[in-house]
């Protein structure tokens, strides 16, 4: 049989990541107030950009179809028939400094200071865009609010590059977020101080005991003694159940609702907050230069043209994204938004993606770090997703957020000297319509930092 080379020509598409492409990407996780900062040293390192004229200063409505425009002119409806909502005026150059009334303190977003250390990491670039997802579901406390199965369904990793990412992102500053609860908080961190193995022997199988301060089983069951037994308390002691809490005592920044959601009568409207963000152009005088070739230095200019473009499609592209996830949230959320606090219903970065027809990860970036204002109060985007419990006779399940308002609930007007177990506790809340394991209520109830049902009796004879 023999042998012969041919040259064959294929055509195939593949997407490569090109500096624009990453600098359009990078912006969407940015808040309103990063994006302001963003521009304005842009505009001190790259000559082909200047800023808008005060009356030339208006937003240009999305040109990619019809839907996206009629919702451009809806939000432009909104703002002139609602301009005073929230004490927001949207006249005048008075409005660059009428933001701030509507801006409340948070400390920097702690899933934010997470990707940044991520991407300093060997992960690969499918393993990376699982760790966003991850990050972006972790809580303040720095606990996972849905299972890494669920969060990463779809995402095609096998369990081993799972378990790899999870390790990674437990392993970041501060160390332990990304977990569960309070006792895999405790083990992670133990096992990164190389704790001994009686200390991880006592986290992993006697944490119930030491909940309840139960010594003496410990001791009967490990057959150590009341010394070794406390100097292990010792060593716990130093650990921190909420790692994520570690990063939220730094120094609070302002944030300002990136979006205001408005109830009139039976429309509920959307608006972006940023009319203050300075508005850029290219500037015409050096493209002129450019466009005649009498300039020297014409590739530097090419090059600054060309970002200053990519960054002009990145900010218009952001703020369709951010708009068009807004208002697929609130059709999602419609009961939360005239309703209020224990209305929300189960919703996931997929479901919205699906609806809007883009990649999940797009969805996770244009909800990080975001805020929106609703008559309720200011809320982070990610707040709205939320996991489902099953219904006990049918119907769409009950969000996660819901049934650890009704457990504190609960617990809060127990009778004291015979506080409820976690089986008393999922049987009232199944009484509701709401099927719930009790292992789940003992996990909800150790992310509401609640001692178990003897530990809270203890500590109420105590007072």
């Amino acid at each position: 049989m023999a042998l012969s080379q041919q040259l064959v020509q294929k055509q195939t598409q593949r997407l490569v990541m090109t500096q624009d492409l990453r600098q359009s990407i990078e912006l969407l996780p940015l808040s309103n107030l990063e994006l302001s900062e963003r521009i304005q040293t842009e505009l001190l390192e790259n000559p082909l950009l200047e800023l808008k004229e005060e009356e030339e200063t208006t937003r240009e409505a999305p040109q990619s179809n019809a839907s996206e425009d009629d919702a451009r002119e809806s939000e432009s409806r909104s703002r002139e028939e609602y301009s005073d909502y929230g004490q927001i005026d949207y006249e005048g150059a008075e409005r660059k400094n009428q933001f701030l009334q509507n801006a409340v303190t948070s400390h920097r977003s702690l899933q934010e200071y997470l990707i940044e250390q991520l991407r300093l990491t060997n992960l690969s670039p499918p393993e990376f865009e699982a760790a966003t997802i991850l990050v972006s579901a972790i809580d303040q406390k720095g606990f996972l609010t849905e299972s890494p199965e669920l969060l990463l369904d779809g995402q095609n990793l096998p369990s081993a590059a799972v378990h790899k990412i999870l390790s990674t992102i437990r392993e970041l500053d501060p160390p332990g977020c990304g977990v569960s609860g309070v006792q895999e908080a405790l083990l992670v961190q133990a096992a990164l101080q190389k704790a001994e193995p009686f200390v991880l022997k006592l986290l992993e199988h006697h944490f119930e005991d030491l909940e309840r301060l139960d010594y003496k089983k410990i001791e009967k069951e490990t057959g150590s003694n009341e010394a070794r037994i406390h100097s292990a308390l010792q060593f716990i002691r130093t650990l921190e159940p909420f790692p994520g809490t570690l990063y939220s005592t730094r120094e609070p920044d302002y944030v300002v609702p990136d979006l205001i959601v408005v109830n009139v009568e039976d429309r509920i409207d959307v608006l972006i907050n940023d009319d203050w963000i300075p508005s850029l152009q290219i500037n015409e005088s050096y493209k002129q230069l450019l466009s005649d070739g009498k300039q020297a230095n014409a590739e530097y200019l090419e090059s600054k043209l060309s970002s200053a473009t990519w960054l002009l499609r990145g900010i218009k592209q952001r703020r369709q994204t951010l708009y068009r996830t807004m208002k697929a949230i609130v059709e999602h959320q419609e009961p939360f938004f005239r309703q209020g606090h224990g209305h929300l219903v189960p919703l996931t970065l997929r479901e919205v993606a699906d609806d809007l027809e883009m990649h999940e990860s797009t969805i996770s970036r244009i909800t990080t770090n975001k805020y929106v204002q609703t008559r309720w109060g200011i809320f982070e985007l990610k707040y709205f997703f939320t996991s489902a419990l099953r219904k006990a006779e049918g119907g769409r399940g009950e969000s996660s957020t819901n049934i650890k308002d009704r457990l504190q609930k609960l617990v809060d007007s127990e009778d004291p000297s015979s506080p409820l177990s976690d089986q008393e506790i999922a049987d009232r809340i199944a009484g509701e319509g709401v099927s719930i394991a009790r292992r789940t209520v003992a996990k909800y109830r150790k992310v509401l930092n609640i001692p178990s049902a003897e530990r809270r009796r203890i500590l109420k004879s105590m007072k």
